[in-house]
């Protein structure tokens, strides 16, 4: 599936006529990766001392994930190679539940993250297609995400909906 998607978006208009494809991540891309994690919470406007806890504590369990292939990943990858964009897709197995009852695993997207100069050329929403497209083709009926205030209207309009999950902050 990916293959003809960088082949799509390489001969594409818009967006992409600037040479930007998409490739799917590995191991070794965990740098970028974790970096993306970082500036992802950097915008939201989380310290830096944070920051940097949330990179380390996040990298061995990353490290795994890449390794059994339960963390998929997509990154929007400029002709001369740099990163422009990327994307993060985690499965995990969780409980099944309504809309799913005979999978006991959760898609979850996470570490969506466009650097500043490739911002508002779709980048984001390609990622996110592709994370969906991987999705449907793998048999998952939900895809589940947490969204900052930057990312809810691209979610919306892709038909991500809000849901009745709640949260508790104990101290």
């Amino acid at each position: 599936m990916a293959t003809s998607r960088i082949a799509a978006l390489s001969n594409a208009s818009g967006p992409h006529s600037s040479g930007i494809r998409i490739r799917e991540t590995n191991a070794e891309d965990i740098e970028e990766i974790l970096q993306h994690r970082r500036l992802m919470f950097l915008d939201m406007g989380h310290p830096e001392a944070v920051l940097d806890v949330i990179v380390e504590s996040c990298r061995p369990n990353i490290q795994r994930y890449l390794a059994e292939g339960s963390y998929r990943g997509w990154f929007a990858v400029t002709a001369e190679g740099r990163v422009a964009a990327g994307v993060g897709l985690l499965i995990t197995p969780l409980v099944s539940g309504p809309l799913a009852p005979e999978n006991v695993n959760r898609a979850y997207l996470l570490n969506v993250y466009t650097y500043p100069e490739f911002r508002k050329r779709g980048l984001a929403r390609e990622l996110t297609q592709e994370a969906i497209d991987y999705c449907r083709a793998e048999g998952f009926k939900v895809l589940w995400l947490h969204a900052s205030k930057y990312g809810r209207p691209i979610y919306e309009s892709m038909g991500f909906e809000a849901t009745n999950e709640m949260k508790l902050i104990i101290d």
